[in-house]
């Protein structure tokens, strides 16, 4: 039987360069200088199953495994787990091509990056955003060329009730809002040491954290800087949430939670401070505007906003958690917002009247930037 053959980038170059150069060179075209793109789009292509194999993993607490007892073979590793070898030998490919398994021999051992997050004994540990990936994002976003084309969070089809955004209809899956919940928290942690070492509270009496979740933020900037006074606004539930902490904080003296909706209600009075903690990125480019002439005017003279999170390069190029981050909140957060740049926030900004707005680079593709009211 006789097999044919397509046109391909080998024949292009045969007929260019001749049938005895053209091997080579397309070797080491498609060998050298075409590999990482190539492995790349592996990367893209095979997302699903990469990550199916990460949460797979994490749920079976390989990587706290390895952290006790590691470095392991992977019949080591399919005793300790109870699981045959051969899934056992699927599983730990996936993780050792993707970094996040270290092979030397037969033995596998964490990396430097899975044994800090993925270990379920570390305090820097995203195991249930992890899990929020596969019980939410996943769902919502296999809906992003829908939402793409009608300019909305289609995703939330996935999730019950009628409420507009996703944070609203989890009420209706208390499991699922507790996973929730304990991502967030995970995020907090991973982000919030760096916001209280570099945020400058020194003129600072009343900070309010607008949005500000369970309190992980203030409970660590008022242990910072012992002379501050500071709010969560935020709703009602996550304000009940938020106090509990205060109060095993054993700092209830000088924080508190106070129940508002940012749009609707008048910030907490006496306020010379207003922060957005990963905030701004779930609204549109509108709202947001909004929500900082509604900060110029809460004010008073002197006073100060401050916007915390992942920033998009200036120049609309990067970085990677800017691209992962934005299609969750066009497709199932809320329909509006993404990661913006710097510069759109500092327009924003000072169009809403700010002076001496400034940027401060963190680690992780984090940024603080601060505006002043003349």
């Amino acid at each position: 039987m006789a097999i044919s053959h397509e046109p391909g980038p080998q024949s292009a170059l045969a007929r260019l360069w001749g049938k005895h150069v053209a091997l080579p060179v397309t070797r080491f075209f498609e060998g050298f200088l075409l590999r990482r793109q190539v492995e790349r789009l592996y990367l893209v292509f095979g997302g699903h199953i990469f990550f199916q194999t990460l949460r797979t993993a994490v749920q079976l607490d390989l990587f706290t495994l390895l952290a006790q007892e590691g470095p392991l073979t992977r019949q080591e590793i399919a005793k300790r787990l109870g699981i045959a070898e051969q899934p056992a030998r699927i599983m730990v490919l996936g993780l050792t091509v993707t970094g996040l398994l270290r092979k030397s021999g037969a033995k596998y051992s964490n990396t430097y990056v899975s044994k800090l997050l993925l270990d379920k004994n570390s305090p820097r540990k995203i195991t249930a955003y992890v899990e929020l990936q596969h019980r939410a994002m996943y769902k919502g976003l296999y809906w992003m060329l829908e939402a793409v084309r009608e300019y909305k969070n289609v995703g939330l089809k996935e999730f019950a009730g009628d409420e507009p955004t996703l944070y609203q209809r989890l009420a209706h899956d208390p499991e699922v809002e507790l996973i929730f919940q304990e991502a967030m928290q995970e995020l907090s942690v991973q982000a919030n040491a760096d916001l209280a070492r570099f945020i400058d509270m020194k003129g600072v009496k009343h900070l309010v954290d607008v949005g500000g979740g369970d309190g992980t933020n203030i409970i660590a900037i008022a242990r910072r800087w012992p002379h501050l006074r500071a709010t969560v606004f935020d709703s009602p539930t996550v304000c009940e949430i938020a106090r509990k902490n205060i109060a095993a904080s054993g700092l209830a003296n000088r924080l508190d939670a106070v129940p508002g909706e940012c749009f609707a209600d008048a910030f907490p009075r006496d306020a010379d401070c207003l922060m957005f903690a990963h905030f701004f990125t779930i609204w549109s480019e509108k709202q947001d505007r909004e929500l900082f002439k509604k900060c110029y005017d809460s004010l008073p003279p002197g006073g100060q906003v401050v916007i915390f999170n992942m920033m998009q390069h200036d120049d609309e190029s990067g970085p990677f958690s800017a691209a992962v981050g934005s299609p969750y909140f066009l497709t199932l957060a809320t329909g509006a917002g993404m990661l913006y740049t710097w510069n759109e926030y500092e327009t924003w900004m000072r169009d809403a009247g700010f002076h001496d707005v400034r940027r401060h680079r963190l680690l992780r593709d984090h940024g603080l930037i601060v505006g002043r009211k003349p």
